[in-house]
């Protein structure tokens, strides 16, 4: 019934069908359910919605997984709140969950307006990525890479170069001066951009290439096709908000 929202273009049905829902059925539905619903918000750039969501996912049991989060945050980009987006990346924390690249990437995303604070939100936004990666590379990763991994992938280094542009802009502007900008908000959008030159870098790869595949590795790779069907369509949210 929701997936018909979208396919009629009425996204804002969303609320209204999981209410009759819950009327008629005693529940406001499962993780899928409630992660289309999200898309839905996502897409109109309703992160008020998005929030509200995830509000009634945690009241009804229901706990939010990261394709919820990233989703949320794919809201921000579209409304143009990367504040919002940044105490995103807080709250999954204090769930005790952990970002993976993809909610990383979303968030960045949210900060390619042209405005300094949303640079210097970015250039955080861009550390807290890189200090994740040196950890997964310092702990290893415990599941599928896909889903559970940080470290920077090309889309990754696409947006940190567009922050990096942005920055340039920003200090033309006469928002920063460009020897600060250089020595400060610059340095972990680079250490994104580089990443594959850096030894962290090459000691994942070796240790990759050192996991060889089981059958269990298989299992979670096909039990995990839903989560990648969900993170192409959270993407799909908000790409065309680049820059």
């Amino acid at each position: 019934m929701i997936n018909a929202c979208e396919s009629v273009g009425e996204e804002e049905l969303t609320l209204v069908v999981l209410e009759a829902m819950k009327a008629t059925h005693d529940t406001d539905g499962n993780i899928i359910t409630f992660n289309i619903a999200l898309k839905r918000f996502a897409k109109l750039g309703n992160p008020m919605g998005c929030e509200g969501i995830i509000v009634s996912m945690i009241r009804e049991g229901v706990e939010p997984n990261i394709v919820s989060y990233t989703t949320a945050i794919a809201a921000c980009v579209n409304a143009g709140d990367p504040a919002l987006a940044e105490e995103w990346l807080r709250r999954i924390r204090s769930r005790g969950k952990a970002p993976n690249f993809h909610t990383y990437n979303t968030a960045l995303a949210a900060c390619l307006d042209g405005k300094f604070e949303s640079t210097k939100i970015g250039s955080r936004i861009a550390e807290e990525m890189i200090q994740d990666s040196l950890k997964e590379v310092r702990t290893g990763i415990q599941g599928n890479a896909e889903f559970k991994s940080v470290l920077p992938d090309t889309y990754s280094k696409k947006l940190a170069l567009s922050l990096m542009k942005q920055l340039r802009e920003n200090w033309r502007s006469g928002d920063i001066d460009m020897k600060e900008a250089k020595a400060t908000l610059r340095v972990p959008l680079l250490k994104i951009v580089d990443f594959d030159k850096s030894e962290e870098a090459k000691l994942a790869k070796k240790m990759k290439e050192e996991d060889s595949p089981s059958s269990s590795d298989v299992a979670k790779k096909t039990i995990s096709s839903e989560e990648d069907i969900s993170y192409e369509a959270v993407e799909n949210t908000y790409r065309r908000a680049e820059v």
